[in-house]
């Protein structure tokens, strides 16, 4: 059994802070007949915060970094999206960089857990 679950993470910290951003200020500045827009968001947000919660109790480490992989991209695609909101003036400059500057880290965090459970090699089960 672990000694402390997901929340303990700061890559998750990060990841619930980027899901309130934009539950709190972005998704309510986007014009409510913009559909489309607001479910990619709210889909590419959630992908990205259920993705690593799910990779972090699965039973192999292959499986973990799988599913870290998906939550990298997720958030990408997020990022992507409220660029084009800002773009378009939806959103603030203000909104932006914050957003933007806690993505950046997120996934850099993403990154160095990838790198360093791949060096821990093959599928090994997880404690």
């Amino acid at each position: 059994m672990k000694n402390y679950d997901h929340t303990k993470m700061v890559v998750w910290q990060n990841l619930d802070k980027i899901e309130e951003m934009v539950n709190k200020g972005i998704l309510p500045k986007i014009p409510r007949n913009n559909f489309s827009l607001l479910d990619q968001i709210d889909r590419a947000c959630s992908s990205s915060v259920a993705n690593f919660i799910e990779g972090y109790y699965s039973s192999f480490v292959n499986e973990y970094i799988r599913f870290l992989k998906y939550s990298k991209r997720s958030l990408a695609e997020l990022m992507d999206w409220v660029r084009r909101c800002y773009h378009k003036t939806i959103i603030s400059k203000e909104t932006y960089e914050g957003f933007h500057d806690i993505s950046i880290k997120t996934l850099y965090l993403l990154n160095r857990l990838i790198y360093s459970l791949k060096g821990n090699g093959g599928p090994k089960k997880a404690e």
